[in-house]
């Protein structure tokens, strides 16, 4: 099937990933426990050159830092690369789709991780400039520690985000829903409200707070023209990751 189809659209080069994207992306290390990342990526595609930098969560331990590499993307839409991070490089593999956007695995022996990109494009990153109406999917893991209950978590949710006319700050209401760890969640259950802040390199960060819980605090990447944003949780104790489109 891969076969018969890659054809009518595969006439990919490293021009094929150029510019700023955002990426996404988990799975688990090799001693098995959960992990998760969030990071804005810069490709030069005249050196075949990538840096990043960007929020990852080890087994819930929540780290900021950078990344380099290298990458080849072949006339066929694959990609192979190497990523490095602090003294510890390994391989990528990757496919570009139709769309652009660029699909993920990282090579690294006895762990399974994997991820996706989408390019920046051209978004206006302020405040005004993401406001509307978005949905919003939560999927990961909640490890113990954190003020929630401890195992796998599934929301999705339906934001609304203003800019408050006095004051500019972020403004964020709407109702979510899921499962946690086989806790159910209704739309009734989970009206939400918090904040958002936006800079001008287009990541930013919220706070999103259930009525009666604990807020949930996530750094995001703006990509897709302000069309989608993508995302982390930075509370101790999450591997948390999320998307949320217009």
């Amino acid at each position: 099937m891969y076969a018969r189809w890659l054809p009518q659209w595969a006439k990919c080069s490293n021009a094929s990933v150029s510019g700023i994207y955002g990426f996404v992306g988990g799975g688990t290390e090799s001693d098995g426990t959960p992990t998760a990342s969030l990071i804005q990526f810069t490709f030069d595609s005249s050196t075949g050159k990538f840096t990043g930098t960007g929020t990852a969560s080890h087994d819930g331990k929540i780290e900021t830092g950078s990344v380099t590499g290298t990458y080849a993307v072949a006339s066929n839409c694959t990609v192979t690369g190497t990523v490095t991070v602090g003294s510890t490089t390994n391989p990528f593999y990757a496919v570009v789709t139709s769309t652009g956007g660029v699909k993920l695995v990282i090579g690294k022996t006895g762990a399974t991780n994997g991820g996706f990109l989408v390019a920046q494009g051209s978004p206006k990153c302020t405040n005004a400039g993401i406001k509307g109406d978005y949905g919003l999917v939560a999927t990961g893991v909640f490890v113990t520690g954190a003020p929630f209950p401890t195992g796998p978590v599934d929301l999705i949710g339906e934001l609304a985000l203003s800019v408050n006319k006095k004051s500019g700050d972020g403004v964020i209401s709407g109702e979510a829903a899921g499962s946690e760890n086989g806790t159910i969640l209704t739309f009734a259950d989970e009206p939400v409200t918090g904040s958002y802040s936006v800079s001008s390199d287009c990541t930013g960060t919220a706070t999103i707070t259930p009525e009666g819980e604990s807020a949930l605090n996530f750094s995001f990447v703006i990509v897709d023209s302000g069309k989608e944003m993508l995302a982390i949780e930075t509370d101790a104790d999450t591997v948390v990751t999320g998307t949320l489109q217009r």
